[in-house]
């Protein structure tokens, strides 16, 4: 623990020194935001833990020093307990040591005084006291401010209160977050001013400013004998400051600026408060006025450099680690070796072998083998064994290949329907067209040219060769499913099953096989039929008259007499 302090002591006043020297190049090149981030170095720093290693990482340890001789003459120091003894060999006459000439040597005990530890202790207790008046000046100023305050408004969280305790604009406040202002400032005549002036102080509220103050705190409080934890807090309030009017000041107009400028000096002359942030911050006299003024200039940086000065703060708090304290876990002291037997000693028994452990089943024991085969009979039956797993996969591999093709088959059987049904949507305009011609040619002529009755029986045997091609094409299809589906548990018949509506009908039994049925007379039964209702509809139809409609229902009749002679052979 002790390590521990007094490197936190060393790096941290490493850090606030190092920050102070190069926050106001960071502030020009970097803007005054990235300037005041730095501040987070040296108070991270302050809470990190000491790092302990194994003890394997420990360089060796130094082997102590033989025990000290006595000399015949000179002295030497030996310690016991907690004291410290000066062995002090005679070397003078008699007349020298008086009395004492007849004694050997003279054990003078000595306690050395602890300077370390009580260091320590005035150093710790100046921190605690430090700490305790810093807070209590805060709690005591918010009393005052809040005794005699009158609330005025509010923005979000944040109360505005007049208050006679202060003459410039003040933020306090982190759980209970304050504005207090002046008796008459909401009052006064330049709105400008007075919004700039609440802007900056809100600003201090939501970059968290306040809480910021108290947490670096005990940093400058373990530093209160040092001149650079005062300095670093005055420093770090004035970059506080600076960041905060860059926030206010970011894409603002230069009649603003001149007037926020004007601000700041008036409320130059404003009282020193602790843990607070008022307009003026008076610290470190007039250089914080002119800090500040400057800082105007700084706070429209390019996003380039705002980005390279993020990128240089993480980096530097990511190698924080690298000023930790660092600790070797205590060892472990190894045990002293058996004494050796003495010679002619007789030797302990040896210990009983272990049981040999029972031999892994191979894969191939898994078969019923019979124990009293022989080699070969053995070899045949694992032969046997892996002909069955190469079909076994053969089989998988073509069942594999079966289901693509008929997804393929499916997916260009889908295309041919849609194809078919374009078509047939293609010859319902037609006809929708011809019947319309037959109307007009009928009303204007009596009857149709012969030219005419030509065109329609063309669409006609056209429509009738279509069908014939798709039945054909539906045959096709049932056989080819007859080959891709018979598998070892689905078996496939080409016969139609009684009572069968639909051209394939599958029927699953009890034990897990399947039978799919393919009835290809129910497909030319389905056009028969759909031939047959076309042919009512015809004869049903008066538009029709004449010549045209004989030579229809003739072509009709003739094939509706050549798909039966198909469906019954």
């Amino acid at each position: 623990m002790m390590d521990w302090l007094l490197d936190t002591l060393l790096w941290t006043a490493g850090l606030i020194a190092l920050v102070l020297l190069i926050r106001r190049p960071v502030a020009r090149w970097f803007g005054p935001q990235i300037a005041y981030a730095l501040w987070a170095i040296p108070a991270l720093r302050l809470l990190m833990p000491p790092v302990e290693l194994p003890a394997w990482l420990n360089p060796a340890p130094q082997e102590a020093a033989p025990a000290a001789t006595f000399a015949e003459s000179g002295s030497t120091e030996a310690a016991s307990g907690d004291f410290l003894f000066t062995i002090v060999q005679p070397q003078a006459p008699a007349a020298t040591l008086g009395r004492l000439d007849a004694a050997p040597g003279l054990l003078m005990p000595t306690t050395p005084m602890p300077i370390l530890e009580i260091g320590i202790s005035v150093w710790l207790v100046g921190a605690a006291l430090f700490l305790w008046l810093r807070f209590a000046a805060y709690f005591r100023l918010r009393r005052e401010l809040l005794e005699d305050a009158r609330e005025v408004g509010r923005y979000g969280r944040v109360r505005l209160l007049e208050t006679s305790g202060t003459s410039t604009p003040l933020a306090f406040g982190v759980v209970d977050p304050v504005v207090a202002l002046p008796h008459g400032f909401m009052a006064q005549a330049d709105i400008t001013a007075r919004n700039l002036a609440l802007a900056h102080e809100l600003s201090h509220h939501s970059a968290r400013d306040l809480l910021a103050n108290m947490i670096v705190q005990p940093l400058f409080a373990l530093h209160w004998f040092n001149p650079l934890g005062r300095y670093g807090w005055l420093a770090m309030r004035r970059d506080q400051e600076a960041a905060c009017d860059a926030r206010v000041m970011a894409e603002k107009a230069p009649e603003e600026r001149a007037v926020y400028a004007s601000l700041i000096t008036t409320f130059a002359a404003g009282p020193k408060f602790a843990l607070a942030a008022p307009m003026a911050c008076p610290v470190l006299g007039e250089k914080s006025i002119i800090h500040r003024l400057r800082s105007l200039k700084m706070s429209n940086m390019s996003s380039r450099r705002r980005i390279a000065g993020r990128v240089m703060v993480g980096a530097a708090v990511l190698a924080l680690p690298l000023t930790a304290s660092i600790s070797y876990a205590e060892g472990t002291v190894p045990t002293a070796p058996p004494a050796p037997l003495a010679l002619g000693a007789p030797l302990p028994p040896a210990p009983p072998a272990p049981p040999v452990p029972p031999a892994v089943l191979q894969a191939a024991a898994i078969e019923a083998i019979d124990p009293g085969a022989s080699e070969e009979q053995r070899e045949a039956i694992e032969e046997e064994i892996e002909l069955e797993e190469e079909r076994f996969e053969a089989d998988v591999e073509r069942a594999e290949e079966r289901a693509e093709r008929a997804e393929e088959r499916m997916e260009r059987a889908r295309e041919r329907a849609h194809e078919r049904a374009e078509r047939s949507r293609e010859r319902a305009r037609r006809g929708q067209t011809r019947s319309i011609q037959i109307r007009r040619s009928v009303e204007t002529n009596g009857r149709l040219s012969d030219e005419e009755v030509e065109e329609i029986m063309v669409d006609v045997r056209l429509g009738l060769a279509e069908a014939d091609a798709a039945i054909a094409e539906a045959h096709r299809e049932i056989k080819l499913a007859h080959i891709d589906i018979k598998d070892a548990t689905t078996k496939v018949k080409m016969k139609c099953r009684s009572g069968q509506d639909e051209p394939a009908e599958v029927v699953e039994h009890g034990n897990g096989r399947t039978t799919v049925y393919l009835c290809q007379a129910k497909v030319m039964a389905k056009a028969l039929e759909g031939l047959r209702e076309a042919r009512e509809a015809l004869a049903d139809n008066a538009e029709i008259q004449g010549n045209l409609r004989s030579q229809l229902l003739e072509t009709l009749d003739e094939q509706i007499r050549d798909w039966e002679r198909t469906n019954q052979s």
